[in-house]
């Protein structure tokens, strides 16, 4: 009865999701109300970038199954994706409340307040992860992850070292121990790690930013842009717009206010001629890693 559903789950551990979602639909032509094979579908289309659809097939499995934890965790998963990070929220805390006991559950809503930048409830949200399964590796990435933007710098190395003590091949770790080494100033090790980090995975993303910026840091100049970066990181995106637009209109009643935001545009346009500069370095272009 369940053999489209069978082979569904084979294609899409293949990475054939197209072929997977024909299977589905034909298991839904038998059986409409399964949510499992709804949720099997939101998986596929949202790999297919079909993202309304995924949305709408996620959602019907909860309606569905409204009882059933797994069918809010898919919900905030594909909503996660698209980056609808308010609703993506309130599904993975439905998830923990039908089940609070389930450590990928906490995990995703820590990753969810990450994008939020809400660093504290994300750090929370992966230590509850944590005391669930002590060794669950994401909850202890993302506790460094936390841990790193909360500038606990001694923290999150000896959390990441967890991390890769449960899992040597633990890329994500290689990649936030890199920016550990990065924001305590250890340009090497930062380096290495995150080298290592690309060996295992050479589409490890936070490896690959990471490395653009450990070969930037051999100028000096650009420690202060990085400095500068890593200060205006800490403040949420819409006080450093309130905070230019107040020095804007000030600058109209004196000249002098002008020198901030001024300053900021400078710092962006170094920025942009350290990503210039960056392509005549032969360590980059053996990499060929992207500048941001």
């Amino acid at each position: 009865m369940f053999i489209n559903l069978d082979k569904a789950l084979i294609l899409i551990e293949q990475s054939r999701y197209k072929l997977a979602a024909t299977e589905i639909e034909r298991q839904l032509a038998i059986d409409p109300n399964s949510s499992f094979a709804h949720a099997l579908l939101s998986i596929c289309l949202i790999e297919m970038e079909r993202d309304r659809e995924a949305t709408q097939a996620a959602k019907r499995a909860v309606y569905l199954a409204p009882d059933l934890s797994d069918t809010h965790y898919n919900l905030a998963k594909i909503l996660y994706i698209q980056k609808q990070l308010k609703s993506a929220k309130k599904a993975a805390q439905e998830a923990i409340r039908l089940e609070p006991e389930i450590a990928d559950y906490f995990a995703l809503l820590s990753v969810i307040q990450l994008a939020q930048g809400d660093r504290d409830r994300a750090l929370s949200s992966a230590e509850q992860g944590l005391n669930l399964d002590a060794e669950h590796v994401l909850c202890l990435n993302l506790r460094a992850m936390a841990l790193l933007r909360l500038r606990r710098y001694q923290e999150a190395q000896t959390t990441v070292d967890a991390a890769i003590f449960q899992d040597p091949e633990n890329t994500a770790a290689y990649a936030i121990k890199g920016w550990v080494y990065l924001y305590c100033g250890n340009r090497d090790l930062a380096e290495r790690c995150f080298r290592e980090s690309l060996r295992l995975d050479p589409e490890q993303e936070q490896a690959r930013t990471g490395i653009v910026e450990a070969l930037k840091l051999k100028y000096s100049l650009y420690n202060f842009v990085f400095n500068y970066k890593s200060f205006s990181s800490q403040i949420h995106i819409y006080l450093r717009i309130v905070f230019i637009g107040i020095f804007m209109v000030l600058s109209l009643l004196n000249w002098l206010f002008l020198l901030i935001p001024f300053s900021m545009l400078l710092i962006e346009i170094t920025q942009a001629l350290f990503n210039l500069l960056l392509r005549f370095d032969t360590q980059w272009r053996s990499l060929h890693v992207p500048t941001h």
